[in-house]
This record gives C-alpha cells, structure tokens and sequence, in this order.
C-alpha cells in the first residue's frame, strides 16, 4: 500500500468524516475497518442479509421435506395397522398369514418412507448448503472488499479490520496492548509478567570518545636568516602549502610552488630581524592515518604589498610531515633550510575544544502514543461487533484471515531506537551522525549511555540545531519514525544540570485540506548530559608516548600460489612497480616511522615450510628501520634465490597474534608505548577459534591495535568473524565478551589497488582504540615536554650536531648494518 493512500483516507480525515465513518462500522459486520467507506459497508450488509437469507431458506426447505418424509411415514404405518386389523378380524387360519403380509408390507412401506425421507433430508441439506456456501462466498467477497479498502485506508501495515473478523470466532488477537481472548462475548486483557527487555546492539553504531580528526594551530619560527640586502637584516615572510601524498621530504625545495602544490596561507612581514617569530598561525587538520605533507618556503620581501612570489628573495625551505611533528616531544621540530647555518622551528599547538566529549542517556516515555489512542478506537469497535454478530462467522472464514493476523502480530511489535542529526548549513539537510541500539518490544525504553565528540555532534558549537529522532525499527519492513526533538547540545546540558529535563515527542500529521500539524507522540527524557574533556592522542604523543609497529605477511599458497616466481603470484617482485603487499607495507612503514621513537619495527610471516618443516609462524626481521627496513626484509625473503621457503595451505593466526601482544606488554613496560599489528592476509585462517581467543585476551591486557588488510580476491568470511561483525561483538570461547574493540578489517580491492586510501581507512580506528586503551587502563598522558629556545647557541649547536650526525645515517647501508637483522631464512 503506498502511504500517500493510508495518509489520505485516514491521517488526513477530518473529525466529521470519522464520526460518520465509526457509525457506518459499527452497525455493519467488520466493525475493524474505519474508513473503508460506504461501498464497503454497504456490501457487508448485503452480504450478511444474503448469508441469513440462504441459511433460513435452506432451513424452511429441510424442515418441509423432514416434514413431508414424516408424513408418509405416518400413512404407511396406519395403512399397516388397518391391514393386520382386518385379517384379526378373520378366522384363525387366516391370522398367520395375514399377520405375516402385513407385517412385510409395513416393513416394506416404513423403508420406503424412509427411503423417501432420507432422499429429500439429503436433496434440501444440500441446497442448503449450497446456499450457504454460494451467501457466504458472496460476504466474504465483500468483507474482502472491505478488508482491501480498510487497507488502502489504514496507515499502518497491521489489518484491524482481519483482527475484528477473527475476534468475532472466538480467536485470540495478540494487539500492540495486550492479547484480546473472546469467551461468549466478553473481552479480557492479559498482560505477561514484565522481564528483561532485549536489545539488539548490532544496529547501533559505536560509541566514541576521540574526534575524526585533531584541529591544532602551527606557528613558525626562523633562526640565523642570512643578509639579502648589503646594508639591513631580511624582512622575512614565510609560506605554507600542502603537498601531494608520496612527497618526498628529503627533496631540495624549489624557489617557486609546483603545480600539485596547494597554498594554505602566508604570515606576516617581520622587518630586519634575522630570528623573526610569525605571529600568523596557520589551522591545520590532523589525522592520525593519512601522511599530510607541506612546505614552508621563507622569502626576503623585496617589493612591498607584491604578491607575486617572483618580486622576492628566496631565503629557504623545508619539507615535514605533520607525523612528526606531532609525534615529536612537545610537538615541536626544527628543519634546517638548505642554505647556511639558517633554519626553521615549527610549533604545533592543539585545540583544546577538540578533546570535548558530550556524555548523555535518554530514555522514552508513551512513545507511539497517537498510534496507541488509534488502536484503542478500533478495538472498542472490535468489541460492539463482537456483541452484535455473536458467532456467525464460519471456520473456514477464520483460516483465511490467521495469516494475515499473524503478519500483524510481528509488526505490531514496538521496536525503538534513535538517531542524531546535525544541521548541514550548505543546503539546511539534517546528517545522520550516531544512531543507538534497539531496544525490543517496549513503549518505555531506556537506552545505553554513550560518548560522542562535539565536533561529530555539532562541529564544536554547541550552539547549533540538534535534532533527535525516534524511529521503530521492523525486520521486514521500512523503518517507521515515531516522532523528533529538536534541541542544542548547550540546552541539554544546561537543563541536566537542574534534574531530568523532558521533552515533548513531536510529529507532524497532514491536514484534509492541506498543511500540517505537530501531534505530541510522546516523551523524551534526559537522564544524563553533560561535556567532559578527554585526552587526545597528541597529548600522549606531546608527553612522549612512542607508536610501534609490527607486520605479518600471509605466506600460504592457496590463494597467493605455490611458486611466488611465478608472474600470477601475489607474491611476485618486478623492478617496474610494487606489488600489493609491497605497496601497503611502504605506507604503512612511513605513515608510523615519522613518530619518535627506535623506529625498530618487526616484520612476521606465517603459513610455510622452512627447510622443508611447516611452522605457523616466524620472524622475516627485526629491528627493521622504517619503511625501507620492511621492503628489504620482505625483498629477501621472497627472494628469487631464496630455496629454504615453501609456501604451504595452512595457515594460522593465534601464533602471529600472542607474539604481537607479548610484544606490545614487554614494549609499554619499558616506556609508554601503543603497538599496531598490521596482518596482510589472503583471507586463510585454519585457527579461527584460536585466534578469536587469542584476540579477546589482547584487548585486555595489551596496548594493541589488530589492522587486517584483505590481498587479493579471495574469501574472507573467516576474517569477518574476527571483527565480531555477524554477531554484533566478538566473544571469548568461554562466552566473555570482547573488552574493547581492537580489530579493524578493509580489502585492498574495494580502493582498486589504491594502497594510500586503503591504509588510511584501515588506520582510522587506531586513535579511538588508543584513547580508549588508556583510559580502560587509568593511564593518563605524561607532562608535555618544554619547548626549547630556538635561537639559543645552545640549540644551534646540537642542532648541527644532529643534522651532521642524520647525514652520516643517510648514507648507503652496507649488507652487515646493525640497525636491521634478519631471519637465518632471508639470508
């Protein structure tokens, strides 16, 4: 049915229409059916007139042949007896054989009456049957009409008018208010003992504490600019400019921006100053999971107000990652500028409004309350119909409409949920931006509390429009919405402060003559709002908190192939381009070596033979020096010449996964530390319960993050069930559930072999599993380190001690370098 009818024939009836409407129903046979109309009324009385009308004549038919057969019965006994009379009244010789006539011709005649009366019995029983049938054919046909128009006119999917007709034959109708049972004509309400209400938290969306991304401000600072002019200090400007992904920041800066260069902004001119600090701060965004690259260029300003970059004298730049300059202590870094002893200091400086959470519970009261004052109007007509029609309606009739009533019976269940929506001020929409759990079969829900950042709630204004909406979820059909609240998060907050603020649950009904209304549909209650601070992932960083890597590469063959020589392997090497695993493993390595810290990351394999004997897993390198370090492990092992591996078809986790968190325990001993294990898998997992155990005890005890990134094109239903995303959360073997979630699953396919869109994505849940770690853990981030005075000689001295001592690291590695070992199996 489609809802502009079910709207227009019941919504939108004004209170004349519904008067006269109720009355019609109430005298006519369905009694369920409000605003069927007069058609369908009118064929309801026919019907039922016709069905008793056929029932009696089909009555008076047998009640004359039963009669007639009586009759005949009657005269063949009396024409018996007036025989056996007559031969009593003869001698004695003619006694016997006169007896024994009549009596054969009374036998005779009393089986032919009867005979004759069983004959018409049967003809009259079956035109009154057929009669019957033939009336009540034509009422159900017309009830049908009714029904269909009932339909057409109700705006809900649950037939009333079905229910009324099986309320008449004594079926229970289980209704949204309780279980309707007819015993000779009365009506009684039973109510089941209230328990635990359901809820099904795989709808719900997550709850979360850390922003989607980190505003943060960096300032600028220049030290020791050499002279441009003969006779005064250089009036220094600077400019800043976002790279493209994949820059590279040991490139020699160029005077002018290339053309995949984007400009951000510039500072102000500081005049004859060589250590000038720029008071224009530029507002960034900071993501964890991207690599965000810029430039910063320092010119000398030649022609006043010019804007034109070529009128100036090009001092210097310098190329950073905004990962290393977060990830510094006290996130500030210094760059030098490629020319003399000059150089650059970049400070960056977080929002605090950034760290702002908005704790809140709501809880329902009378939701569905206009759908509930309806029902109630339909059932007391449910009632009067029953008192009017008694028990005339036939089983067969019953049957037919069960099963609609039993459609109605499953989605006449009260499911609710809610959902938040923010304001978009470009084309005033509402976004969806958090939707909670379903509580089962209840008007009076309390939901979970919940966190959500202010940024994600309302783009850190508090002020702004905030709209809640309630809706009834339904497994085979639309969701239904109950009614909204519009509100600010400053209102919540404010209002809690004094008690539980309520609510009023409004929906717009439409007019008959156009227009629309707000109708109360129920109450929304505040149990808890309020706005507290969390610590941000910078602010670990700032106090010194390190970031680990570890990476497992899938070394089965059923999906990859047996020979990784091969040009179809998985595994295959060219000279020419990265294959996938080399292309995740290089953004992964420079994404997490800009964070301070030994940069010793751990590359693992699992799924082979080595030396001919299968092992579920083992070390490809340790102490492996970014990115370059875990391309030259992975180089070596899956060397041409490298005999001693044989891909197998076992593979197993648990082995990969219990190492990891033994790892990531042992690394935050000794300093604060958070660990990632980035596996990259074909999708074959021989150990699915063990790894899901394995899992579970890691989130509880480790600092770690579970980041699998699907290759290739194979089945990974097995990895799904490791993120607990068929059953809502992932459980222990011995029925615990998951203590936080750690565990985060995309497909390299789905980005078309894009390797930076697919890590950043499988990085996205990094930062929240971090912040969240922590706090499950009562660790609070460590004091923010001091900022140094960048144009001290102290710090220009170690400055130039560190760059001499960074380019004799950047020079070619030898074979035997400490700083990386591998395996016996790569060498």
């Amino acid at each position: 049915m489609s809802s502009n009818r079910r709207a227009s024939a019941f919504g939108g009836v004004s209170d004349m229409a519904r008067s006269a409407t109720h009355n019609t129903f109430t005298k006519g046979v369905t009694g369920g059916i409000k605003g069927a109309g007069r058609v369908a009324t009118s064929g309801v009385r026919g019907s039922v007139y016709a069905a008793k009308t056929g029932v009696k004549g089909a009555t008076s038919i047998a009640k004359t042949g039963v009669k007639g057969s009586l009759n005949v019965t009657k005269q063949g006994i009396q024409g018996a007896t007036g025989i056996t009379k007559a031969a009593a009244k003869g001698g004695l010789k003619g006694v016997t054989t006169a007896g024994k006539a009549s009596l054969n011709v009374t036998k005779g005649a009393t089986k032919q009456t009867f005979n004759v009366a069983k004959g018409a019995t049967k003809q009259t029983l079956k035109v009154g049957v057929m009669a019957t049938k033939q009336t009540l054919n034509v009422a159900q046909g017309t009830v049908n009409i009714g029904l269909n128009a009932g339909l057409a006119a109700t705006k809900g999917t649950v037939n009333i008018a079905t229910g009324a007709v099986t309320a008449v034959g004594g079926t229970a109708l289980d209704f949204a208010t309780g279980t309707l049972d007819v015993v000779t004509g009365l009506v009684q309400n039973k109510h089941k003992r209230p328990g635990v209400r359901r809820q099904d938290s795989r709808l719900a969306w997550d709850s979360r504490v850390t922003a989607p991304y980190i505003k943060l401000d960096l300032f600028i600072e220049c030290v020791r600019l050499p002279k441009k002019d003969s006779f005064s200090q250089a009036d220094a400007f600077c400019g800043l400019w976002e790279a493209p992904p994949g820059f590279s920041t040991d490139k020699r800066v160029s005077k002018l921006p290339l053309k995949q260069e984007k400009e951000i902004g510039r500072t102000e001119v500081v005049r004859a100053n060589k250590n000038p600090r720029f008071e224009t701060a530029f507002r960034l965004e900071y993501k964890f999971q991207e690599e965000q690259t810029y430039v910063i260029r320092v010119y000398d300003e030649d022609l006043r107000y010019a804007t034109d970059l070529k009128e100036h004298d090009f001092v210097g730049g310098c190329v950073f990652t905004l990962g290393e300059l977060m990830g510094a202590g006290g996130c500030a870094i210094a760059r030098p500028l490629h020319r003399g002893k000059a150089y650059v200091a970049l400070i960056g400086q977080e929002i605090i409004e950034t760290r702002e959470v908005l704790e809140f519970r709501f809880s329902g009261q009378d939701l569905g309350l206009l759908e509930r004052k309806h029902k109630a109007v339909l059932t007391k007509d449910v009632l009067e119909s029953v008192q009017k029609l008694g028990k005339k309606v036939t089983k067969e009739m019953l049957e037919n409409m069960q099963k609609v009533n039993i459609a109605k019976n499953v989605l006449d269940k009260f499911n609710p949920f809610f959902r938040l929506e923010k304001l978009n001020p470009e084309d005033q929409s509402w976004i969806v931006v958090w939707k909670s759990e379903v509580i089962r079969d209840n008007n009076h829900p309390t939901w979970n509390s919940a966190r959500l950042p202010l940024q994600l709630l309302c783009d850190d204004d508090p002020t702004s429009p905030l709209k809640i909406t309630l809706w009834v979820w339904n497994r085979f059909a639309p969701e239904e919405l109950v009614g909204y609240v519009e509100t600010t998060v400053c209102e919540l907050v404010m209002k809690a402060k004094g008690g539980i603020p309520v609510f009023g649950v409004m929906k717009e009904k439409k007019k008959i003559f156009g227009g629309t209304k707000l109708k109360k549909a129920g109450s929304l209650k505040v149990l808890k709002s309020n706005v507290v601070q969390v610590p941000s992932m910078l602010q670990f960083f700032a106090g010194g908190c390190e970031m680990d890597l570890m990476v497992a590469v899938d070394c089965t063959s059923f999906v990859n192939g047996s020979d990784w020589r091969d040009d179809k392997n998985l595994h295959y090497r060219s000279n020419t381009w990265l294959n996938d695993y080399q292309a995740a493993i290089r953004k992964v390595g420079t994404i997490y070596q800009a964070y301070e810290g030994e940069r010793e990351f751990t590359m693992f394999g699992y799924g082979a033979k080595i030396r001919e004997i299968w092992q579920p897993s083992f070390v490809m390198g340790e102490k492996l020096d970014g990115a370059d370090g875990l391309l030259r492990a992975y180089d070596e092992t899956f060397a041409t010449d490298n005999e001693d591996l044989e891909m197998s078809m076992a593979g197993q986790l648990s082995n990969i996964v219990q190492a990891a968190m033994f790892r990531a325990i042992h690394k935050n001993e000794e300093r604060q530390c958070y660990s990632t294990l980035v596996i990259l898998s074909t999708g074959v997992i021989d150990d699915v319960r063990g790894t899901m155990d394995a899992i579970c005890a890691a989130a509880e005890d480790a600092p770690l993050s579970i980041v699998i990134i699907g290759i290739g094109t194979g089945d990974f239903s097995k990895v799904l069930t490791l993120t607990g995303a068929e059953v809502g959360k992932l459980r222990h073997s011995n029925g615990v559930p998951i203590a936080r979630e750690c565990v985060n699953f995309v497909r390299l396919s789905e980005f078309h072999g894009n390797a930076s869109r697919c890590v950043s994505e499988s990085l996205s849940s990094v930062p929240e599993q971090f912040v969240q770690y922590f706090l499950n853990s009562g660790v609070l981030p460590h004091p923010g380190k001091e900022l140094p005075d960048f144009a001290s000689q102290e710090f220009g001295k170690d400055f130039r001690k560190l760059r001499s001592k960074k380019q004799r690291l950047e020079a070619p590695l030898v074979e035997d370098d400490d700083r990386s070992t591998t395996s016996s199996v790569t060498r």
